[in-house]
This record gives structure tokens, sequence and C-alpha cells, in this order.
């Protein structure tokens, strides 16, 4: 975990987060909140704004140096959270769009994603 000295309330994080996804309570990310408290308290807080798809695309392409990037399964996780997100319409209208918006199919770059990764 990589929050190790600040305190989540996660149950109550899950909860809200499976309010705001209601029927799409499936795509929960598991493995962010097991592994990366802070991420999943930012996507609860930021979720229905357009500041939820400029943090999630950082995540995926980050301008630090460095970085190793996340595990396949958080990778995939943050994927599904960015692509839901952008599907339900829940950006403002004034948003300059989702992380994703350069992909013509999400489920066949999500496929090819998956096979790299094996």
């Amino acid at each position: 975990m990589d929050d190790g000295q600040e305190n989540f309330d996660i149950p109550a994080l899950r909860a809200k987060l499976l309010e705001l996804l209601g029927p799409q309570s499936d795509i929960y990310p598991v493995q962010i909140e097991q592994q990366f408290p802070r991420i999943l308290e930012q996507v609860v807080g930021l979720w229905g704004k357009a500041g939820l798809d400029a943090y999630l695309a950082d995540l995926m392409v980050t301008k630090r140096p460095g970085r190793k990037g996340f595990p396949h399964d958080v990778a995939l996780e943050i994927f599904r959270l960015a692509t839901t997100h952008g599907a339900l319409g829940l950006t403002p209208n004034n948003s300059p769009g989702t992380a994703w918006d350069w992909v013509d199919d999400p489920e066949l770059f999500k496929r090819e994603f998956m096979n790299r990764q094996e």
C-alpha cells in the first residue's frame, strides 16, 4: 500500500463509490482500494467532475520521470473508471474530454493492452 502513514475511511469510500457507480458497480476498483487508497479517495471526490478525467489521464501517462507504472490489474481498473466516467456523460460539457477520446474502440484497445501485458 502506498499510503501507510495516512488513515482512509475505506468502508465509507467504498460505499460512496458504489453508490456513484450505480448499475456499473461491477467495475469497482478493488485493487486500487487495496494498494492505492489515496487514488480511491481522489476518484470518489472527483466523480462527475472534469477533474477526474484529467486526474486519471495523469495517472496513466505520467510526466514524472523514473516512474515504473502501475501493476496490470490497477492499470485496467483506472482504464475502466475512465471509460465508464466518460460513457456515462458525467463530465460537464465544457470539459476538454476524457483521457481516452483518442481511442476509436475502447474495447479493442483494452484487449490489445491486456495481450501486451501477458
